[in-house]
Order: C-alpha cells, then sequence, then structure tokens
C-alpha cells in the first residue's frame, strides 16, 4: 500500500523501514499505518512541506483501517461463540428421536410409529401404505379427506392380518388415488441421531441407517 503526498518522500525512501518486510502482508494494520505516517513526516522536504489535506486526508484512511481490524476481530469472536453454540446443540441431538423427511423407519418393542404427511394439497382420501424390509405391503390404511396442512398420523404396529409387526425396519408412503393415478406426498418420520457434523452449511444430523439431514429440516426432537 503506497501513499504519495507533495513535499513527503515516499516510505521506500527512508534508509531505515519501520515494517518487516519479512511478514509478507498485504495489508497494513493499524500500527504499521501509524508508524508509517510519522516516518514520512519526519522525513519531509522542509522546503516542500505536506498540505493539511493531504495529513488529514491520512488520518481519515488510518480511521478507516483501524475500524476495519476492530470490524474483523469482533467477526471472529461472534463467529467462534456461534460455533461453540452449535457444538453444543450437536451433542445435545446425539441419541434422541428426531422427526424429519424420510420414508424409512424402525419399529422398536414398544410398537408404534407416528408421523407427520406434508400435504401441500386438498385430497379427497389420503392413504398410507407400510411395507417391511422385504418390501411386502403389511398394513394399509386410510385417512380420507384432509385439507392442505402438516398432518400427524399414528401406525399402531398391527399388521392386516391384525398380529403385531416384528421389530426391524419399515418403509412408509402417504399417497392418493385418482382415476388409476398415484400421487405421493412427503412423509417425515422418527430416527435416532448417531452422530451429528458441523460444515459450512450448518449442523448435519447422521441417522440411523446412514441418511443425513441438515438440521433446519429436522420438524421435531423427541
Amino acid at each position: 500500500m503506497a501513499f504519495e503526498v507533495p513535499g513527503v518522500r515516499s516510505f521506500s525512501a527512508v534508509q531505515e523501514p519501520v515494517i518487516d518486510r519479512t511478514s509478507n502482508q498485504e495489508e497494513l494494520g493499524k500500527t504499521a499505518f501509524l508508524e508509517l505516517m510519522i516516518a514520512q513526516i519526519q522525513n519531509q522536504d522542509p522546503l516542500e512541506p505536506a498540505k493539511n489535506e493531504a495529513f488529514i486526508a491520512q488520518l481519515a484512511q488510518f480511521s478507516s483501517v483501524e475500524g476495519i481490524q476492530n470490524l474483523n476481530e469482533s467477526m471472529d469472536g461472534l463467529v467462534s461463540s456461534m460455533r461453540a453454540g452449535m457444538t453444543m446443540d450437536a451433542a445435545a441431538l446425539v441419541g434422541r428421536n428426531v422427526l424429519a423427511p424420510s420414508n424409512q423407519t424402525v419399529l422398536n418393542g414398544d410398537g408404534g410409529i407416528s408421523g407427520t404427511i406434508n400435504i401441500d394439497e386438498a385430497t379427497t382420501n389420503l392413504k398410507v401404505e407400510v411395507r417391511d424390509g422385504a418390501g411386502v405391503v403389511v398394513r394399509r390404511f386410510e385417512l380420507g379427506p384432509q385439507s392442505e396442512s402438516e398432518l400427524r398420523f399414528d401406525w399402531d404396529g398391527i399388521t392386516d392380518a391384525g398380529a403385531p409387526a416384528p421389530q426391524g425396519v419399515y418403509r412408509l408412503s402417504a399417497y392418493t388415488e385418482v382415476d388409476g393415478a398415484r400421487s405421493e406426498y412427503e412423509i417425515n418420520l422418527p430416527q435416532q441421531v448417531v452422530s451429528v457434523s458441523i460444515d459450512e452449511g450448518g449442523l448435519i444430523a447422521n441417522l440411523v441407517g446412514g441418511a443425513s439431514v441438515p438440521a433446519t429440516q429436522i420438524k421435531e426432537i423427541q
């Protein structure tokens, strides 16, 4: 960064520079900026001194440099605090069940699955289908006409044959059928968080089964 003021020799002309040129910094900090201005004053030509306007302009530049440096330090502190907060939030999620976009979940011994369906338009007859790990349909039930909403539903873990479904992984789908055409809706199911990652996009919850969802997509912490 060079400063050319009439009547003042450039800093490069001073015999003993006050800045360590081994620092490889492309921009001057506020201390180096002030030292540079003092060196220019001490080495100005007495027959052609610098004008007051030039020094005022340099002082304004000094204030800008100091303000930017203070702002950068404040932002660094804010980012560190936010990252520490995200780490604490991440630790609290591990081992918990969260409701997130997914069509797959685990039926445990308590026998039952609760979820929500994102209905983006009114429907005349909403249906839910449950398939086991082999893809066999074990239960179908109807939820009837529904308006646009996020609808909560429950499956009691009982198959169409009236027997309790065994523990394991199940896939659920919500859909309507009109004239043989099937339209599916996004479904949110409970999943256990096994670990959490933090990247530039924020908090990522890693779920049982290998799926990952951004924390912003989590609908509910159970």
